[in-house]
């Protein structure tokens, strides 16, 4: 009878993912997020079939971490603007946090190894800021663009805000202002 998969080694493989990707985008070997884990190569094919494998259980991982980060308190009854600023200041601080996680997330989307399904997957935790944004362009309160296109927009402007705050922690406030207000005036009309 096989033993049971351990938690503890499988999240270990996880963190140590997270951490090559970020430095070594998916080119990062196997046997480095093996041994990065404390485990031998052939156990990170235990957890999982094949290195793409691997890879979509690692977006979806650090997609749910996002979610659970951001999603907490989110305004449902607010106007657009205040859900948007919930959503932008949680993702930054949560960028600020774990910034391996969101280098490896950045380099995974735009790595062509995700597939569809795990894209859409890693978005289901959001549907009510996708929902609230389409509402949004409907409205006449958002750009009329793609949602997507939306998202890229203010993901872009949260990321610079994140590395200002990381180059200039003593003006992170002013930083997460700035940038707030930088990505609202990107996507209203």
């Amino acid at each position: 009878m096989a033993r049971p998969l351990s938690p503890e080694k499988r999240n270990a493989l996880l963190l140590s993912a997270t951490q090559a990707v970020a430095e070594q985008g998916v080119l990062a070997s196997t046997a480095s997020i093996a041994r990065g884990a404390g485990v031998a190569e052939g156990t990170l094919f235990t957890y999982f079939e094949n290195k793409e494998a691997l890879f979509q259980d690692l977006y979806l991982h650090l997609k749910n971490d996002l979610a659970e980060y951001v999603m907490p308190g989110y305004p449902h009854q607010a106007g657009f603007e205040p859900r948007m600023e919930h959503i932008f200041q949680r993702y930054v601080g949560w960028g600020v946090a774990n910034a391996a996680g969101r280098l490896a997330v950045s380099k995974l989307s735009a790595s062509g190894v995700l597939q569809d399904g795990t894209r859409t997957r890693g978005m289901e935790p959001f549907l009510a800021v996708s929902r609230m944004m389409e509402d949004a362009v409907h409205g006449g309160i958002l750009v009329d663009a793609p949602i997507a296109f939306l998202y890229a927009v203010i993901e872009r402007i949260a990321d610079t805000t994140i590395e200002y705050i990381e180059k200039e922690p003593e003006g992170a406030e002013r930083h997460r202002q700035l940038g707030f207000r930088a990505a609202w005036r990107a996507i209203t009309r």
